[in-house]
């Protein structure tokens, strides 16, 4: 695979080759790999609290803006807390195997 790309595009294939971390999501169960590398819920929030803090007129001061954004954190959190992603269920026992073994 390194072959195929190396000659188009020189710079990517050095800079995967030099940082391990880059590809490590495929260690994982190919159910769950779209949910990891993916980052579709936290583009949705953050675009949703721009939308509200640029209107500033709304805050009368970086107090009620801040409690604002905390509400706001905590919804999301008590939102999507407890979802399963796609996949994550068809791969729990494979993940759990995975993470029993970095216990020893």
């Amino acid at each position: 695979m390194q072959s195929k790309w190396e000659k188009p595009y020189p710079r990517v294939i050095e800079s995967v080759m030099n940082n391990e971390q880059i590809l490590t999501f495929y260690d994982f169960p190919a159910s769950i790999r779209r949910s990891i590398y993916s980052t579709n819920l936290i583009e949705a929030v953050n675009k949703e609290i721009k939308r509200y803090v640029k209107r500033k007129e709304q805050f009368p001061n970086e107090e009620s803006l801040e409690r604002f954004l905390v509400t706001r954190f905590l919804d999301y959190n008590h939102k999507f807390g407890m979802r399963c992603h796609r996949g994550f269920e068809k791969a729990k026992s494979e993940l759990i195997l995975m993470f029993e073994a970095l216990e020893y």
